[in-house]
């Protein structure tokens, strides 16, 4: 009994050490998110190089798909100017130890083109832990209907 109570209690430190573990890992994930967007909103350009893995794919929620290079010197042409980009809510789901997604939906207030856009979107978020970082190696957006409009047509 006394063998069995030891490993009950043990496994139950393991399952508590990893959940803390896990917890630490998804706030480090959040760190780098934000970070990255920060440095979206500033056009820094240099810092986001470093935040991105060299095969980024960023799918706006237009439909267009972007590699790093593209994305970024959109950022450095002004193309792109971000305002703002805040979280209604985010999700981290962990895979592995080096891979990380995170999900929600996000307000964007941007200038694309010489519009001025205030949108809000779900989007999904690929990070890969490398050389210590997590980087950002996928972007996919889709707007969220304005809760005012009806669609006749759903998929």
């Amino acid at each position: 009994r006394r063998l069995v109570a030891l490993a009950s209690a043990l496994l139950g430190v393991q399952l508590v050490a990893g959940a803390a573990a896990a917890g630490e890992v998804e706030a480090s994930v959040l760190a780098a998110q934000d970070k990255r967007i920060a440095a979206t909103v500033a056009a820094d350009v240099a810092a986001l190089a470093g935040m991105m893995t060299d095969d980024l794919s960023y799918t706006h929620s237009s439909g267009v798909v972007e590699t790093k290079a593209e994305f970024l010197e959109a950022l450095r042409s002004g193309k792109y100017k971000y305002k703002s980009m805040t979280f209604d809510d985010r999700r981290v789901r962990l895979h592995g130890d080096a891979t990380a997604i995170v999900s929600g939906t996000t307000r964007v207030q941007v200038t694309s083109g010489g519009r001025e856009l205030d949108i809000r979107l779900r989007f999904t978020e690929l990070y890969e832990q490398q050389a210590g970082a997590w980087k950002m190696a996928l972007w996919q957006s889709t707007r969220v209907p304005d809760p005012g409009a009806r669609s006749r047509r759903r998929c």
